[in-house]
């Protein structure tokens, strides 16, 4: 864009060069007397302004052209522009949902794992206590069925003795 208008002005600049240049040529060339030299001189001046001025009209509306045109494509890159960051953003919004709703899966199901372990150990615990429990009580009771028949030896041993003593 900068090289068309760098173009036009280059292109403008010559063209007012090239009829100034052009018109004082003729105006010298040309036999005439000094009244019509001067009338041709003024003619060609009022000439050359008019074109100027032309010139600008038509430079000042294709440089609005070009500035609409400038402001239409920058609102249209700076919409194109929010648009994908709010694409962006919704995605990565959308990406950390995802996680934390992984990690929380994650967390729970670590807590699900806790909770069964810690159940199964329980169980554990419970099932080896009840174990130990049986194990102390059938010691106990042969034990006591021990003590006891050596009490009933030591009786019957003590009244045999007894008994042959008289």
């Amino acid at each position: 864009m900068y090289r068309e208008e760098n173009n036009t002005g280059r292109f403008i600049t010559g063209l007012i060069t090239g009829s100034v240049l052009g018109g004082i040529a003729a105006l010298l060339f040309a036999p005439k007397s000094g009244k019509e030299f001067r009338q041709d001189i003024s003619d060609k001046g009022n000439e050359i302004y008019d074109d100027a001025n032309q010139l600008i009209t038509n430079a000042k509306e294709k440089a609005s052209y070009i500035i609409a045109d400038a402001k239409t494509m920058a609102e249209s890159m700076i919409d194109e522009a929010r648009m994908k960051v709010e694409s962006v953003t919704k995605g990565a919004g959308e990406m950390i949902d995802q996680g934390k709703e992984k990690v929380d899966s994650i967390i729970k199901g670590a807590g699900d794992y806790l909770t069964q372990g810690k159940e199964m150990a329980e169980n554990e615990v419970a099932v080896i206590k009840e174990a130990v429990k049986s194990g102390v009580d059938s010691y106990n009771d042969e034990r006591n069925k021990l003590r006891d028949k050596s009490k009933n030896h030591s009786n019957i041993l003590n009244n045999n003795i007894s008994k042959n003593n008289y």
